[in-house]
């Protein structure tokens, strides 16, 4: 059994005093790295433990499935030796909306065998019952449908839009009925439906106040209105409801999520209190001191500042850097100076800034990874098998039979697809029974019968292999007698690609479930709510640096962090004009700068390529926001002639600074050049030996065998080199950083 004592001896006071307050609602304002998954995890053992409430009448709801594992791990561990540990309903919000639809969906007349639509599926419903329309033209429209479900809105509410209206209103509401008839949900429904089945059924909603004698919501600052509205609903009279968060965190609005909800908790839930955990268990005091700078400007927020007693640390450094691709060599050289890639990230406010790091990295040889790309299940390949199973389990499934009904190419084209969906009425919305109905009446052509001939007894074979349990079985027949893998082989012989492999995986992924139709169901259901957690190829657990957005980063930390762009329209983004747009993008700064365990990074261009030509760039308004004194600054904003500060040398081309060679300069180094020289090295030089000598040969990747042609320290005491390079190059370096080789030794 746990020891409960000594858990709560390793808090500290106020972790502490959020795991005993259980008599009234609780609102536990986290900041970033104070240990809130200790204290969430502590209080469900405690809960367990102490108060005696069953295990199955807790639930702990968090926003990723990944964190939701990790937090069930950690409380079957504390829990040691109780068999009922794992009792604990531990889910993402989506999760459990489809938990309690597959229960009680039938309340509202949802068939409990339904297929969750991702963004693309949706849109694609949507395409199907507008098909003047095209998809890209349909887009803003399912971005608006969803907005408005995540704020908890139909097509009768009073829409937000102007000058829209028109045509979002009849939109949502044809694509809403369209969803009822192939018998499918969408993201959102998970929250929508499950608030519409406890606000219809008496019966549902005390079955859960029942059931769930505790709630605590993780990331609770994530939540948008409908989650919010799920919570209210989830909550019985006698229910004792936490929620876990920081309003300083908050980054995901885009999405739908509302600070307003844990600013406003006190006002909705009464009598609640308020506790505070301030201190930082990841990052030095330096690196603290900067993000509360930052974060204390903004106004709609909890008072809280961060504090730690890692006392101990190098202030963070900021360099004004020449362009996008001097941004690019300053990191490299600082990575490459001690080759700790695995600790070092490198954060971005846009997906296409990884472009140039990716290619600068590739050619220095660095090695990379960049998380939140392509994910396995999101490759064309894998859906169009994903939609095989998905129509499988649920006949009714319009956009994966349109999907998969004419791939490989069977010669049916759109009219004909129209012409086997004109039975609907008479197939109750089977789309088997549509197919046999057209094939049987002629219909189709005689080339479309004898193409779809083959894949309805490939269906009808698949289904007795799913009665049997046989799911490996029955995924390599579908993928076989589709006809689909044939087609990939012929791509991958054409292409000199490997996406045959990818359907292998799939398979793979399939024989790791429960071979019976409840996973089977599991498995798709899963997959739906997050894609990342079945895949076996996790680009995160990959060697190298990782190049990953700011809003990717929640949750992550990293030994030393570089956060890269910080320039106006760019971060600010163009759009931060408002205040409540200012106050997210801050609030997204504050989330990169305290990713940081050990070292900060900041890079500011003053020049940036931007839609094919090179703009003048202001520095980031957010760096005006920090104190000059709690910074090691490299560098000016203003422009100097090729980049060159120091008064004692005399400006030089970009050329003959080593373009191409990841260790030039380009700036000179001012008073604080000790300090960073210390900062990048840790370690003492050797003054008075030369680490390149006069004479001395070298090689450098791009420039190839060269000459060091000439040595002298600076005021500082830094080492600066010469190369004449024997291809006529010449460029200058700082001896400790330089990208080259000594020849001969």
């Amino acid at each position: 059994m746990a020891d409960i004592q000594t858990l709560l001896d390793e808090l500290n006071g106020p972790q502490r005093e959020a795991v005993l307050e259980n008599s009234r609602p609780l609102l536990v304002l986290a900041g970033a790295g104070s240990g809130k998954t200790r204290v969430i995890t502590t209080k469900i053992a405690y809960a367990i433990e102490t108060l005696q409430i069953p295990p199955h009448q807790i639930l702990a709801v968090t926003f990723t499935n990944k964190a939701a594992n990790e937090m069930k791990e950690r409380v079957v561990d504390m829990l040691d030796g109780r068999s009922d540990a794992g009792e604990v309903v531990i889910r993402t919000f989506h999760s459990f909306g489809a938990w309690l639809l597959r229960r009680f969906g039938s309340e509202i007349g949802l068939e409990l065998s339904f297929t969750i639509y991702d963004d693309e599926d949706s849109l694609s419903l949507l395409a199907s019952c507008f098909p003047d329309y095209k998809k890209s033209d349909l887009k803003p429209v399912m971005n608006a449908i969803s907005y408005l479900k995540d704020r908890g809105l139909g097509p009768k509410s009073r829409l937000p839009f102007t000058g829209q209206n028109d045509l979002v209103r009849p939109m949502f509401t044809r694509y809403q009925e369209r969803l009822g008839e192939v018998g499918n949900v969408d993201f959102a429904d998970l929250i929508g439906l499950s608030i519409k089945v406890l606000e219809r059924s008496e019966g549902v909603r005390s079955y859960i106040h029942r059931r769930f004698a505790m709630i605590l919501v993780d990331e609770y600052q994530d939540t948008n209105a409908a989650q919010f509205s799920l919570l209210r609903h989830l909550v019985g009279p006698s229910t004792f409801v936490c929620v876990v968060g920081d309003d300083d965190q908050s980054i995901y609005r885009f999405r739908g999520a509302e600070v307003a909800n844990i600013l406003s908790f006190p006002s909705h839930f009464a009598n609640t209190r308020t506790i505070k955990l301030e201190q930082n268990y990841r990052s030095t005091e330096p690196i603290l001191q900067v993000a509360n700078a930052v974060i204390r400007r903004n106004t709609g927020r909890h008072p809280k500042e961060l504090w730690t007693e890692k006392k101990i640390g190098d202030k963070p450094t900021l360099y004004y850097v020449q362009d996008d691709r001097d941004e690019v060599e300053r990191v490299a050289q600082i990575l490459r100076s001690d080759r700790r890639y695995d600790q070092s990230a490198v954060l971005y406010r846009t997906n296409a800034q990884s472009h140039a790091f990716e290619a600068g990295f590739k050619r220095l040889g660095i090695p990379y990874k960049v998380v939140g790309a392509l994910q396995f299940f999101d490759r064309e390949e894998v859906k169009d098998g994903l939609a095989l199973l998905y129509l499988l389990s649920n006949s009714r499934d319009e956009v994966s039979f349109r999907r998969i009904i004419n791939k490989p190419a069977r010669s049916i084209g759109p009219a004909a697809i129209e012409k086997i969906l004109s039975y609907n009425r008479e197939a109750e919305g089977n789309l088997f029974a549509m197919l046999a109905m057209a094939c049987e009446q002629r219909a189709l052509g005689p080339k479309v019968i004898d193409g779809v001939r083959p894949l309805m007894t490939a269906f009808q074979e698949a289904r007795r292999l799913l009665e049997s349990g046989a799911l490996v079985d029955l995924t390599t027949h579908l993928l076989d007698e589709s006809g689909l893998l044939a087609h990939y082989r012929g791509e991958d012989l054409k292409n000199g690609t490997f996406r045959t492999q990818n359907l292998g995986e799939l398979v793979n992924a399939i024989g790791q479930v429960d071979q019976s139709l409840e996973g089977f169901l599991g498995f798709l259901e899963q997959l739906a709510l997050d894609r990342t957690t079945l895949a076996d190829h996790d680009p995160s657990q990959e060697a190298g640096v990782t190049l990953i957005t700011m809003h990717n980063t929640k949750g992550l930390e990293f030994d030393r962090v570089f956060v890269v762009g910080m320039e106006e329209g760019l971060f600010p983004g163009r759009n931060g004009g408002r205040d409540d747009d200012l106050e997210e993008e801050r609030r997204t700064f504050y989330v990169a700068l305290t990713r940081a365990k050990r070292e900060l990074f900041m890079l500011s261009a003053k020049r940036r390529m931007l839609w094919g030509k090179t703009t003048k760039q202001k520095p980031s308004r957010f760096l005006n926001e920090i104190d000059e004194r709690l910074l090691t600054i490299i560098g000016s904003p203003e422009e100097y002639p090729n980049g060159w500060t120091s008064q004692d040398d005399p400006p030089r081309s970009r050329t003959e600074w080593g373009r191409g060679g990841g260790n030039l300069i380009e700036q000179g180094f001012g008073r604080d050049a000790k300090t960073f020289a210390m900062k990048q090295m840790h370690q003492e030089i050797d003054r008075d030996t030369p680490l390149f000598p006069i004479g001395q040969r070298v090689h450098n990747q791009q420039y190839g065998e060269g000459e060091v042609v000439s040595i002298k320290r600076r005021a500082d005491g830094e080492e600066v080199i010469e190369v004449n390079f024997f291809g006529g190059s010449r460029a200058t370096y700082i001896s400790k950083f330089a990208d080259i080789e000594k020849v001969g030794e």
